[in-house]
């Protein structure tokens, strides 16, 4: 085909090379991460196709010759920088999971990869980083997230929204005599959003915070949920107040351990909570998340390339598919896969995602997903360019 034919004989080909290395190229950093090895990403921020063309006469016959050549211009940017590694190590935003978990991806998944610990109930938060020697903790909020996935299985039973938050005003500060506040604190403390409240005999002010009003997030469960087995299971873990159905969603700006789960004291009251502290993993930390869920050869193990996690209930290695079960799955062997959706060789070793593993793959998309969200929206990097 020549001319604009022969967009119809490359695009689809360059598309599928570069899904398809991509797929491989983020299966290798996640075999590496599992190895205690570095992560590299290459960005190709263009392809330019050249084609040439000759027409001429055969030797012998009289018979017209056609030549074509093809030679791609492929452009290859290791992704570095201060910017993309911010972007890799800052925590995933919680508009984040309402945005997944709205467009129809599974909650308990959306979950599982990206939030670490919910109201101080941990989700293997050691395995957020190089496979830890001992087994993580993570039961409870397993037990969570499969609730949540019934939850969502039946139609209008929760949902995470946006709601105008109110905070009433509130005093700043002891009262402060009236002859020492003149008007340049006045206008700085209402440029910080504060004003100052005049006694009644006019001998002091009192500084106050205003009135603010911002969108936050919630989560907020149906009246016909009241009582829902799986409801009533939610706010047990998470230690929320029954009579409320609709719950504040916050990050973790104060961290944990102001509020600890009850669990963690057999004497303490359970607390009657009216939001969740969310704290979210970075990509960083969910690609050494996933990477525990790689089959390592028994031999690499033998030989210490990589570290074995152990139970210490019974003193032998801690199976990673206790928490990856139904979520995610990596195989490897000596020889090729023959059926697989995305297969690397490493170490003298095949690895990959069976083809018929569709929870695996799904994982193995919206880790994808995560990835474009997070570095490449706003500018992390450019989608790769084809020119024919």
């Amino acid at each position: 085909m020549l001319g604009p034919g022969s967009l119809k004989n490359s695009r689809t080909f360059y598309n599928r090379a570069v899904q398809e290395t991509a797929q491989e190229e983020f299966l290798l950093n996640l075999v590496r991460m599992r190895y205690d090895q570095s992560v590299e990403f290459m960005q190709v921020p263009s392809i330019t196709g050249q084609y040439n063309y000759q027409l001429g006469l055969a030797s012998t016959a009289y018979k017209p010759d056609l030549t074509l050549q093809s030679k791609p211009t492929i452009v290859y940017t290791p992704e570095q920088g201060q910017e993309f590694n911010q972007r890799l190590l800052s925590p995933i935003q919680n508009e984040t999971i309402s945005l997944l978990a709205s467009k129809g991806c599974r909650i308990d998944r959306v979950l599982m990869l990206v939030v670490q610990n919910i109201n101080d109930v941990e989700n293997a938060t050691s395995a957020g980083g190089p496979t830890p020697s001992t087994r993580p903790v993570f039961e409870e909020f397993l037990y969570f997230t499969k609730r949540m996935r019934a939850l969502q299985n039946a139609d209008h039973s929760f949902e995470i929204t946006n709601k105008l938050k109110v905070t009433d005003a509130s005093q700043a500060g002891d009262p402060i005599p009236l002859n020492q506040i003149d008007g340049e604190d006045q206008l700085l403390a209402a440029e910080k959003g504060y004003r100052f409240h005049v006694s009644d005999d006019k001998t002091s002010a009192t500084l106050w915070k205003n009135e603010t009003k911002t969108n936050g997030k919630v989560l907020r469960f149906a009246s016909s949920a009241q009582d829902n087995f799986d409801v009533e299971a939610i706010c047990n873990i998470l230690e929320l107040d029954p009579s409320l159905k609709e719950f504040w969603i916050n990050s973790d700006l104060d961290g944990q351990l102001l509020l600890p789960n009850g669990r963690r004291n057999a004497n303490a009251a359970p607390n009657n909570r009216d939001e969740l502290i969310v704290s979210t993993r970075s990509l960083k930390e969910i690609m050494y998340f996933l990477s525990q869920a790689i089959d390592v050869p028994r031999a690499h193990v033998n030989k210490g390339f990589v570290r074995e996690t152990i139970d210490p209930a019974t003193g032998c290695p801690f199976d990673w598919q206790e928490i990856f079960d139904e979520l995610f799955q990596v195989h490897s062997g000596e020889l090729p896969p023959l059926h697989a959706a995305v297969s690397i060789r490493y170490r003298g070793h095949w690895f990959f995602i069976a083809d018929s593993d569709i929870d695996s793959k799904r994982t193995f998309n919206l880790l994808l997903e995560l990835f474009n969200l997070k570095i490449r929206a706003g500018g992390g990097a450019q989608i790769p360019l084809l020119t024919i």
